[in-house]
């Protein structure tokens, strides 16, 4: 099955308009748009929790104060970056 922007280009050199084509794009685009703004968040937390491990492997004080915050930003990368999400990378990953 052909994918929306095969399906829009195809519109495009046609000439042809389909509400229902514009319809279904305008869909994908939000539902786009609202998972970046969730992996940002995710981003955002991580960046924010830190690396939390000395060199030495012990912990520091940020794994100590941010455990909270960095184990759910994990699990919420998880579930983001699942394979419940076919992307142009999550598709070509090995299924574990």
């Amino acid at each position: 099955m052909p994918t929306v922007v095969e399906r829009l280009k195809a519109c495009l050199e046609s000439g042809a308009w389909d509400p229902a084509l514009t319809s279904e794009a305008i869909a994908e685009i939000s539902e786009l748009r609202k998972r970046q703004n969730e992996l940002e968040m995710v981003l955002l937390m991580l960046v924010r929790t830190g690396w939390p491990w000395q060199e030495d492997g012990e912990p520091n004080e940020m794994y100590r104060n941010g455990k909270d915050g960095y184990v759910s930003a994990m699990g919420e990368a998880k579930e983001l970056l699942g394979l419940g999400h076919l992307s142009m990378i999550t598709r070509t990953e090995p299924r574990t």
